[in-house]
Order: C-alpha cells, then structure tokens, then sequence
C-alpha cells in the first residue's frame, strides 16, 4: 500500500498538474514541510525525466521572496511544486516563473494532516462549482460583504476577472494553491469601504479566540482595534509601507473537506466562508506589489453581488 502522503503526491502531481514523462520537477521546500517536499521529490522522480529537490530556509512572512539563485531556478522547470512554512505565491519570483511557462502549485503552511485530508477531493465536481461562482462574481460591479460578527464591507471589482483556483494546472504558466477550492478576485484599489471583523482566522495569530476588527477606507486598513496581533499588524505595516495596508483580496472557499483549523491555506479553501486579504494583489490581477499577503477568514458570510444575494449565512442562494 502507498504512503498516504505519496499517494497525494501522486494525485497532486498527476491529476492537477498532469506531470509529463520527459517534463522536469522542481520540488521547493523548507524545514517545516520537509516531510511533503521528500514525498514530492520521491513520487516525481519516478513519473518524470528528472526531479530536483532544493531546500530553503522560512521566510519570514507570506510573500516575502525565496533566496537567489533558488527564485531564479524557478523557470528552468516545466512543473515546480512549493510546500513551504510561508506562502511564496505572491512573489515576483513564482509570477516571473509562470510568465515564462512554468506550471506552478504553492502549497503555504500544508501539514500531513491537511494534505491527505484535501488533496483526495472530487476534483471534477469541485471544478465545476469554482468556475461557476467564478463567472458569477466576475459578472458583478460591486460586492457587499456582511456576518453576524460585525462585518460590512463593500468595494468595486472595476470590471476585473475573478479566478478560479480550481486544482487544474494544466496548461503552461498555471498557477494555483493546493489543496484548491476558491475564487477569488483582487477589489479595485480604492473602493473598498466599512468595517472587516475577522473571526475565523489570521496569519498572525492562526484560531481566533477574539475576532480581529479593522477600519477601512479607500481601500485600506485605517485603524486596528485592541487586540493581541495588533502591534505585530502594526509593525509589518511600518516594515512594508502603506501598500501593505491594501485590501488585496476577496475569496469565497468551495472546499468540502476543508475545515477552519488556523491554517490559512486550509482556511481559505472552507466551503461557506469568505476571506478579506491584505497586502499584496498583484498576482490577482490588482496593481499593488509588496512583500506581504494576509488573508483574514469570514465564517458564514452573507454577500450581495449588485444588490442582489449571492451567499446568505454561508450558503449559496
């Protein structure tokens, strides 16, 4: 019988990322996710011309860049697979990679558990329900988010495409998280307007035990309430500027088998939640580079897609 984790090794590689036999893997990994990073490298090299394997140290924060030549090594590969403490998808290094073809799947904060509990999903029928609610809000002008918690946001997409992460990383320069199951679109920068009260998770503190709330204007983090991550949040806005205080993102999760346990990779991914990220957006289209990406998670949101409900509690309309 397999190992669990090779044989969601396998289905990574072979079902969402259609790994050739004369193709090329690179395997990125640093301590935390080293025991992933060998079942990729293990399972790789026996489905493709040549596999490699290289090693960092963590970054500090989501979004910071990997160590040259490593960033450099990422176009050299068909197919790079990244299972790593601190997300490098919002990276200069991954989206230069992907500009040049590569096929990518960055797998941020991943843990055994998480990995053999996501990645034996439906694929199929995942798919199809990202990509339809895809097309929805893509559809859509403006978006207004609410929860029982205390949230209520709007912003205008400025005609912006949402993207389906949908586990299909098959074409050339292909990029996505795995385990998938979201869409996701960056908000046009300076619309965004209200209050976002985060009670689910947050990079900075994983569970929330008292939910984080956050002052927007114009498109930006104005004012942090008292809370155990404040001073932290705080500092990484000192350390990255104001770009950092952009509201980048808004996610809906589509993941069945995904549950809210502080990882945000898993997190993000919970069907019947949303996410608000900060920070960096221009992986999804947005016009803000910076080397930070938060993403904060909504428990069972209600959105309005042009005054119209699209999710009422969590659940679709």
């Amino acid at each position: 019988m397999m190992d669990p984790l090779e044989e969601c090794a396998q289905i990574a590689l072979s079902e969402c990322l259609n790994l050739g036999r004369q193709e090329q893997l690179l395997v990125v990994c640093d301590p935390p996710c080293a025991e992933i990073g060998d079942a990729f490298w293990r399972v790789g090299s026996a489905m493709c011309r040549e596999a490699v394997m290289v090693r960092i140290s963590p970054r500090k924060q989501n979004g910071n860049e990997p160590p040259l030549p490593v960033g450099e090594w990422f176009g050299q590969f068909d197919v790079a697979v990244m299972p790593t403490s601190r997300s490098l998808s919002h990276t200069q290094a991954r989206r230069k990679a992907c500009e040049g073809g590569t096929r990518i799947a960055t797998l941020p904060g991943i843990t055994p558990d998480v990995f053999v509990r996501t990645l034996r999903a439906d694929w199929k029928n995942l798919g199809s329900l990202t990509r339809k609610l895809s097309g929805q809000l893509s559809a859509a002008s403006s978006v207004r988010i609410t929860t029982r918690a205390g949230t209520d946001l709007s912003f205008g997409t400025g005609g912006r495409q949402a993207k389906a992460d949908d586990g299909r990383l098959i074409y050339k320069g292909a990029f996505g998280n795995l385990p998938a199951g979201e869409t996701y679109m960056a908000p046009l920068e300076g619309t965004t307007e209200g209050t976002l009260v985060v009670d689910g998770s947050f990079p900075l503190t994983g569970l929330l035990q008292t939910p984080l709330i956050i002052k927007i204007r114009k498109g930006k983090a104005v004012d942090i309430a008292d809370h155990p991550c404040k001073a932290e949040l705080e500092q990484l806005f000192k350390k990255y500027g104001p770009f950092a205080r952009n509201i980048a993102e808004f996610g809906v999760g589509t993941l069945d088998s995904a549950r809210i346990t502080g990882n945000t990779l898993e997190d993000e991914k919970v069907k019947g939640t949303c996410h608000i990220a900060l920070g960096d957006n221009a992986s999804m289209g947005g016009k803000v580079r910076v080397q930070v990406h938060l993403d904060g998670i909504l428990r069972e949101p209600t959105v309005w897609l042009d005054d119209k409900v699209w999710m009422r509690d969590g659940s679709m309309e």
